[in-house]
C-alpha cells in the first residue's frame, strides 16, 4: 500500500509527501465519515488539495467521504488495526477532558513500574521525567501519526519513554507490528527496559550505544521518529540530533520529539540557528509537556521541540568517525557547590571531582560529622571550559534584486567589499578579484582578522556574501549596512553563526 500512496503523491505533485495520505487515511478509518472541510482540518491542508486526495482514494475503490469495504481492509492491515480501540483512539485525539483524565488514570497505573528506574545519572545529564510526562510524550505519536506500523526510536531512555510509548500501542492497537527500539549508554537503563518488555510482552528492543560513537549501520535510516532527551549543552544537542537524523528514514515528514533545558534567549537563538542548518522544521514547541522529579533542571521543566524533516537534511556532526570533544554539562561547564551542615556547621564541597556529585548524593548519607541530612548553600561556582567561546563571528548575507549591471562590475565590486572591510574597522591583507565570462564576479579581500567574500550572478540580480571573523571587536553589522545600501538590494536576508564552539 505504501507504493500506491507514494504513486498518489507523485500523481498530485503533494509537496507534504505521502506520510499526509496516512494521516488522511487514519482519520476516514477512526471517523467513518469525514467532509472535506474536516479532514482539511485534521490534515492541516488546503481543501482543494483535501478534495482531489479523496478523489484519487476514490480511484482506488477505497472511498471518499467513508472507506468502502475495501478500503477498511486495506487501511487495517497497512496500519494492522484488527482489534484496535477505537472509542479510545476517538476519545485521545479530539476530548482534551478525556485526555487529561486518562493521563490521571493511567499515572496510577504505570508508577509502579517507572518506580523502578535507576537513579538519574547527572554526570551525563540524567533527569528523570515523571509519568505523567511521559504518557504526555507518547501521546505526540498519536497526534503526529506516528504510532501504528512505525520504527520508533528513543535515543537515550532514562525516561522510559519506550515504555509508555508501548503500553499506549497497546492500549489502543494491541496487534500494530510498531517497532521500538532503544539506544542509550547507561547499562542500568537497558537492563530494566528489557526486564519491563519481556515481562509485559512489550515490543522493545534495547542495546547499547554511545551516542560519541558513529551510529551502527544497523540502525541507520530505519526509524519513522525519533525520541530523545539531550544533554544540556548546545554541543550535546546538536551531536544526539545528527544522530537522529543517520536514523530516520531518509523522507520528508519524519519526525523528532525533542526535549531541552530552558535557556537564555541568546542560547535558544543558537539553538534554533542550528536546527534551521540541520533542515528541520519546527512543528511547534511545547511548554506544558516535560516535568522532572528533582531539581537538576531549572524550575524542573523544559521544553519539547516537535521537529519535522524536510528533503534538505545535513547533520551538524558526521557519522564516520568518534567525536571527542565534552557534551555534557558537568563537563562543559563543571559546577561546586559548598554547602554547610545546619546542625554542626560542617562545610562540603559537591561537585564533579568530589566525594558527593550532587546533593541529593550528600543528602541520602548524611553529614559526616553528625549525619545531619539539612544543608544550606553557602557559595556557588561555575568553570565554563574554553570550548563555549567561539572563535570566529560569520555572517552569510544574501542579496536579491540587485542591479545587474553593478553585479557585473568589477571595479566597483572590489571598490564597496575593501571600503566595507574599513568600516569594520579590519586590517586589510590583501584582495584578490576575478570577472568571468560572459558575466559573474567573485573576490576575497583579506583581513587580518579572516575575511570577506563575494560571488554575484547579474542575470539574477543576486549576491552571495560572507563577511568571517575571528575578533568580536569588528563592527560586522556596520560592514553588512554598507555593502547592503551600495548594491541596493530589493530583498535582504542575513544568517549569524558562530564558529568554532
Amino acid at each position: 500500500m505504501q507504493k500506491q500512496l507514494q504513486q498518489i503523491t507523485a500523481d498530485m505533485q503533494l509537496e507534504e509527501h505521502y506520510h499526509t495520505l496516512e494521516k488522511a487515511l487514519l482519520a476516514l478509518y477512526f471517523h467513518n465519515n469525514c467532509t472535506t472541510k474536516s479532514l482539511a482540518y485534521m490534515t492541516d491542508l488546503p481543501i482543494p488539495i483535501v478534495s482531489a486526495m479523496k478523489n484519487e482514494f476514490a480511484k482506488k475503490g477505497w472511498g471518499k467521504h467513508s472507506l468502502t469495504k475495501k478500503g477498511q481492509l486495506a487501511i487495517s492491515q497497512y496500519f494492522q488495526l484488527s482489534g484496535a480501540d477505537t472509542d479510545l483512539y476517538l476519545q485521545l485525539t479530539t476530548d482534551d477532558a478525556f485526555r487529561i483524565e486518562w493521563i490521571t488514570q493511567n499515572t496510577s497505573e504505570l508508577s509502579y513500574i517507572y518506580d523502578a528506574r535507576p537513579t538519574a545519572d547527572v554526570a551525563i545529564d540524567q533527569a528523570k521525567c515523571t509519568v505523567e510526562t511521559a504518557l504526555k510524550r507518547a501521546l505526540l505519536a498519536l497526534d503526529y501519526s506516528m504510532l501504528f506500523n512505525k520504527r520508533i526510536l528513543c535515543l537515550g531512555d532514562d525516561d522510559f519513554i519506550s515504555i509508555a510509548l508501548a503500553f499506549l500501542l497497546k492500549k489502543i492497537a494491541p496487534h500494530s507490528t510498531t517497532k521500538i527500539v532503544v539506544l542509550d549508554i547507561d547499562r542500568r537503563v537497558l537492563s530494566i527496559i528489557s526486564k519491563i518488555a519481556k515481562d509485559y510482552e512489550l515490543p522493545i528492543r534495547t542495546d547499547y550505544y554511545n551516542v560519541q560513537e558513529p551510529l551502527p549501520n544497523r540502525y541507520a535510516h530505519q526509524f519513522d521518529c525519533v525520541y530523545t532527551d539531550t544533554p544540556y549543552t548546545l554541543i550535546g544537542a546538536q551531536l544526539f540530533l545528527s544522530r537522529a537524523i543517520n536514523a530516520l528514514k531518509p523522507e520528508a515528514m519524519r519526525h523528532v520529539f525533542f526535549s531541552y533545558a530552558k535557556r537564555s534567549y541568546r542560547k535558544q537563538w543558537q539553538l534554533q540557528q542550528g536546527l534551521h542548518a540541520m533542515g528541520f522544521v519546527i512543528n511547534s514547541i511545547q511548554y506544558d509537556i516535560n516535568t522532572y522529579e528533582g531539581a537538576q533542571i531549572l524550575g524542573a521543566t523544559s521544553q519539547l521541540f516537535v521537529l519535522q524533516t524536510t528533503e534538505q537534511m545535513n547533520p551538524n556532526i558526521p557519522n564516520h568517525r568518534k567525536f571527542t570533544r565534552p557534551i555534557y554539562t558537568g563537563d562543559i561547564e563543571p559546577k561546586s557547590v559548598v554547602y554547610q551542615c545546619m546542625h554542626c556547621q560542617h562545610a562540603l564541597t559537591v561537585g564533579t571531582g568530589n566525594q558527593y556529585v550532587t546533593i541529593n548524593q550528600l543528602q541520602s548519607s548524611g553529614c559526616p560529622s553528625c549525619k545531619n541530612k539539612k544543608f544550606s548553600q553557602i557559595k556557588r561556582t561555575v568553570k565554563k571550559t574554553q570550548t563555549q567561546h567561539a572563535l570566529g563571528h560569520h555572517i552569510l548575507l544574501e542579496l536579491h534584486e540587485c542591479d545587474g549591471a553593478l553585479l557585473n562590475d568589477i571595479q566597483q565590486i572590489k571598490k564597496i567589499m575593501c571600503q566595507a572591510a574599513l568600516i569594520a574597522k579590519a586590517t586589510i591583507v590583501t584582495e584578490h578579484f576575478h570577472h568571468f565570462s560572459p558575466y559573474g564576479v567573485s573576490g576575497v579581500v583579506i583581513i587580518q582578522e579572516s575575511h570577506l567574500t563575494i560571488h554575484t550572478w547579474p542575470e539574477y540580480g543576486y549576491a552571495a556574501i560572507d563577511v568571517f571573523t575571528c575578533s568580536s571587536k569588528l563592527s560586522l553589522q556596520e560592514a553588512v549596512q554598507y555593502i547592503t545600501e551600495q548594491f541596493n538590494a530589493g530583498n535582504v536576508t542575513q544568517y549569524y553563526q558562530y564558529r568554532g564552539k
